[in-house]
Order: structure tokens, then sequence, then C-alpha cells
């Protein structure tokens, strides 16, 4: 097995094998086939301009590395994640809508980027598999890669909302209200100067926006 088809080290979960190869069909059905708008809701939410350097922490299988690629233009977006499988599956996506995407394996919790490489960087979707101390470590990660007044947006389950998001819950993969408002705090001790939610229309996800001070 070469480097590159290893996992990458992370006390964090992540998805392999037969999940990996059905996950794009498991999130089509639990977003009840509005995986793809949820997805362009984010990046329009991050505000990604052309130009941009965006990174998408927890890529998975590019569900909004490859519309971010689209909007910035070719070599701006850089996806990580752990798994070799789920990577696998990005590139084969983005080859296919011939994007050019940086896409390592790497944790959050060690990002392998220079101080200040990023305008933007994305997490989606996958806050929820991290302990507690890996996502503190990885806040602080990422803002280390953003340049000044650089943005995060941040999106996942939540489980005190709505039907699906105590579903979501049960399963594992939401937070309560009180995680988070820890996430919040953790984002302004990592130092962010604005941490925000904003509104949502679906009640089983919440979006936070924290932004990095100009330096």
């Amino acid at each position: 097995m070469t480097d590159e088809a290893q996992p990458t080290e992370t006390r964090g979960r992540m998805i392999r094998g037969w999940m990996a190869r059905f996950y794009d069909a498991m999130s089509w059905v639990c977003s009840l086939g509005g995986e793809a708008k949820t997805n362009r809701e984010i990046v329009e939410r991050a505000g990604i301009k052309p130009g941009e350097r965006v990174l998408d922490v927890g890529c998975g299988t590019g569900g909004q590395t490859l519309p971010a690629a689209e909007v910035t233009g070719p070599g701006n977006v850089a996806g990580i994640d752990p798994s070799p499988d789920m990577l696998e599956r990005a590139r084969e996506k983005a080859a296919k809508k011939r994007l050019d995407i940086d896409f390592r394996g790497a944790a959050i919790e060690k990002l392998p980027f220079d101080d200040q490489q990023f305008d933007v960087v994305l997490s989606s979707f996958m806050l929820h598999h991290l302990p507690k101390d890996v996502m503190r470590r990885g806040f602080g990660e990422i803002y280390r890669v953003l340049k000044p007044d650089g943005r995060l947006l941040a999106v996942d389950f939540t489980s005190g909302r709505s039907l699906i998001g105590r579903v979501m819950g049960f399963l594992g993969h939401a937070h309560k209200l009180e995680g988070l408002n820890g996430i919040k705090s953790m984002l302004a001790e990592a130092g962010f100067s604005t941490v925000e939610e904003l509104p949502s229309k679906q009640g089983h996800l919440f979006y936070l926006r924290a932004q990095k001070m100009d330096q």
C-alpha cells in the first residue's frame, strides 16, 4: 500500500471502505434530494469570489470543494481529508469536471499549509466527527492558515431544532445546542474576532461564520 493510500493519523472519526463508496448516495437520501442545493448554498454563504484562495477542511468526496472551485477559477482551491477512500472519490469527480483542485490526505489538527495562505476556509458536516480537544486544535490551525481578514464558514447538524436533527443526534451525527455554544467559544478562544450564527431555513443545520481580524 502506498503512502497516498494510507489513512492520515487522527483521533477524529473517518469514513472508509463501503461507506465512502456510498457516501454520496447516503447524503442524497439524508438530505431528501437537496444535497446539491445545500452545497451551493454553503459556497454562496461563504461569500467566495473569483480568485480567492479556499481550503475545504474535511472535504470528503468534494461536495463543497467542487462548487467552490467552479467559482474561484483553476488552482485556487485545496481540500483535505484523512480518508484516502473519500479523497479518491473526490478526485474522480473533479477530474470529470476538469477542475484543478489540490486534494491532500491530512487532518484538521495538522494542516499541511504555511501560515496565511487562504481567504476562506470551509468546514462542512465534519465537526461532529471530532473530540473536543481535536476540534480546539483544528480551529487554531484554521486560524493560522487564514489570511488577515480571512473567514471560516462551519456547517454541521444540530439536534435540538427539528425531527431530522433529533434523528441525526440519535445516530451521533449532530451537536446539541449547548455543544453549538461550545463551538462558538472555541472559535473565540482560537482568536477569531467575530463569531456569528447565520439564519438557517433548515432546522437541522447550523451555519457559523468566524472572521479573522485584519492585522
